[in-house]
């Protein structure tokens, strides 16, 4: 889906429909999981080439951040969302190009969703290419950081969970799938900072050949890199909740085990017993006694009894 996002003489930045790629008001160019025939009208009416899919998700610096026929390429990981699904992470490329952004992906970043965001003000008033590149940059930290604060929350509310005194056996499968959903949320959370972090830093080098705000870019460094030590805060605090939780699933098995402890105590000695009195030998006359099978109860009743008060004092549960 091909949006352009215009800007009239005195009004704010708005989607424009009927505007093409190369008109004077077009300020961002917005190419989302775009057709062939929408991304080559950009590529003609700007004179770029803009990176296949598989180019994109290139790790090395020089497949994401390089400059082309005078326009710059950033490509980032970022965050999105599928509808009422999980997190998920996906390259983002923005390119600058003759004083216009575009943004060529395939997911849905909170912060290119303008007018339900904080970013949406500044895309708004931004009058350049380079402007709203920083706002979209800057609202994807601020929604990192909303992701992080909102894991620590339900993180907090499941240490109070797993590390209370009421029993909440019941409920362990359910918190490791949701530590698990967390861990993997944090992890991709982590890949987008880190991901930011070498977009700035490679964009620093270059900001004044492309218009870039060299104070907004270490501001951008410096929020990033106070929001990677928080994500790595958090990472280690939902291993040590799933380390507890594992432990108490371990608890839990070792209470059945006992449990079976038990059963084996109260079980097998009378069976022992009864598999000697069904032995049909000559010589064991007493068998035939008239107190001979009384005497076997007593047999079944009092070995388990006698195994039961020697594993209380040996302590054994």
């Amino acid at each position: 889906m091909l949006t352009i996002h215009a800007r009239a003489a005195g009004a704010p930045l708005t989607v424009r429909p009927e505007a093409a790629p190369a008109d004077p008001e077009s300020v961002w160019i917005d190419l989302y999981q775009p057709t062939a025939q929408e991304e080559e009208r950009v590529e003609q009416a700007l004179g770029i080439d803009a990176p296949l899919p598989h180019e994109r998700v290139g790790e090395e610096d020089s497949a994401r951040f390089f400059e082309e026929d005078g326009a710059l390429f950033l490509t980032a990981t970022l965050l999105g969302r599928r509808e009422d699904g999980p997190f998920i992470s996906d390259a983002v490329t923005f390119i600058l190009a003759k004083g216009k952004l575009v943004t060529v992906r395939e997911i849905r970043p909170r912060a290119f969703d303008v007018g339900t965001g904080r970013a949406s003000a500044r895309v708004g008033q931004a009058d350049r290419g380079a402007a709203v590149l920083m706002a979209l940059l800057g609202g994807t930290v601020e929604r990192l950081a909303d992701v992080i604060a909102e894991t620590r929350k339900q993180a907090r509310d499941l240490s109070t969970e797993i590390l209370s005194d009421e029993d909440s056996t019941p409920q362990l499968r359910a918190t490791l799938r949701m530590l698990g959903r967390l861990g993997a949320t944090t992890a991709l959370v982590q890949e987008s900072l880190a991901s930011l972090q070498r977009l700035a830093l490679y964009a620093s080098q270059v900001c004044e050949k492309h218009g870039l705000a060299g104070g907004e870019l270490d501001a951008l460094q410096r929020d990033v890199t106070e929001l990677a030590h928080n994500a790595g805060t958090l990472e280690s605090h939902l291993n040590l909740l799933q380390d507890a939780t594992l432990g108490m699933v371990g608890a839990t098995q070792s209470e059945t085990l006992k449990a079976l402890a038990l059963a084996t105590i109260a079980f097998v000695p009378p069976t022992l017993v009864a598999s000697v009195f069904g032995m049909n030998f000559k010589h064991m006359t007493w068998f035939d006694a008239a107190w001979g099978p009384w005497a076997g109860f007593a047999l079944m009743v009092a070995a388990p009894v006698a195994l039961f008060f020697l594993a209380r004092w040996r302590r054994w549960f």
